[in-house]
């Protein structure tokens, strides 16, 4: 089964009217973009993935069509190991890591949705079966910077079903806010993101007054995420410290796992290289007896490929489910979680196919 050809869709969704305008990677958010990477074959069968897409799609997009697409045609489509292995060398020069690599993670899930398709079977089953039919969802907050507003929404996705939440937090009085919203309500797990905006000295001022929160964790409390060392002070002073998301090449990766220097590993489907990446460091994690809670801030085949990888590979899963209202989705409900939980989709491969009338509906480029 040969490739025939590979593009970019992306598609926009807005945030339903109604409530405070957040921020998300620093910027007021009004619509998130995804960017879908569409693989089709001689067969007839197409196969869908996600790259990392906020703020930089029209990078990756570019990165897919005019460097990566052209030496994809007449490969085979099922042998996914050789072809990764060629396009990883043939873009190394323009950058292991970045919208190149997340071009090639965007086509990798869209290959293993192929040859799920090609086999009948879901993607989990490829990766060696499910250990559960549905997987624990949290709450991933946007960023609201107003204790009230925090509280409110807290306890929205509580009244949702949602039993843990994590906030993009960096005051102490937000934080607490969601603290005590957990508290009155069911005792819930609280995660905080900083997104890496401090020092180790300045991290370690921060977490010192949120120990007697007993955070699950906080997520990349240092700059530059790199700084495992700095990362691991921060954990042994007594707050958990999950990192990942940039984490961006495998030899970093390893070197985070074998260091044990964080509690948790967090890597990024989108970003990392695919499923086929994700999937050796997952079970490297699990070698290592470092726990997983990898990224997974989307709203399509990003998130449908991290619940096949957790299903398989993660012995206590929890999924990453950002927290906000959409409008329609292309890839339909199956992102909102019931009761809490977020169901192993059964089909052949990625096992969630799109609504072509209503992505093209949503599509801006």
């Amino acid at each position: 089964m040969k490739i025939t050809r590979v593009s970019g869709v992306v598609y926009r969704q807005q945030l339903k009217p109604g409530g405070a305008q957040p921020k998300f990677a620093g910027e007021g958010r009004s619509a998130f973009e995804t960017l879908l990477v569409k693989v089709e074959t001689d067969a007839g069968l197409t196969g869908w993935g996600e790259a990392f897409p906020h703020r930089i799609w029209p990078a990756v997009k570019s990165l897919l069509e005019t460097l990566i697409a052209p030496a994809c045609i007449g490969a085979e489509a099922t042998d996914i190991a050789s072809l990764m292995r060629t396009l990883i060398y043939r873009v190394h020069g323009v950058g292991r890591a970045g919208p190149a690599m997340y071009a090639l993670s965007g086509l990798d899930i869209a290959l293993w949705d192929v040859l799920g398709k090609a086999r009948d079977t879901p993607i989990y089953r490829l990766l060696g079966g499910a250990q559960r039919d549905k997987i624990p969802a949290y709450a991933s907050l946007l960023k609201y910077a107003d204790p009230e507003i925090v509280a409110r929404t807290c306890e929205e996705a509580l009244d949702r079903g949602y039993r843990d939440i994590k906030v993009h937090e960096t005051g102490r009085a937000e934080i607490t806010a969601a603290a005590q919203a957990l508290q009155r309500r069911n005792g819930g797990a609280l995660m905080v993101d900083v997104n890496a905006p401090w020092t180790v000295p300045e991290a370690l001022a921060a977490t010192a007054p949120l120990r007697d929160l007993q955070l699950k964790w906080i997520e990349e409390p240092v700059w530059p995420p790199e700084d495992f060392a700095g990362a691991h002070e921060i954990s042994v002073s007594g707050v958990p410290v999950a990192i990942g998301e940039n984490v961006l090449t495998p030899t970093d990766f390893k070197r985070l796992i074998d260091s044990r220097a964080v509690d948790y590993v967090q890597p990024s489907v989108a970003k990392i290289g695919g499923i086929s990446i994700a999937r050796d460091i997952f079970l490297a994690a699990n070698a290592a007896k470092v726990a997983l809670a990898p990224h997974s801030a989307y709203f399509g085949p990003g998130l449908i490929a991290t619940a096949h990888l957790s299903a398989a590979l993660a012995p206590a899963p929890m999924l990453e489910r950002l927290y906000c209202d959409l409008s329609d989705s292309p890839f339909g409900t199956w992102y909102e979680p019931v009761d809490g939980f977020l169901a192993v989709p059964q089909g052949p491969g990625l096992g969630v196919e799109p609504d072509l009338a209503l992505l093209e509906k949503l599509r801006v480029a």
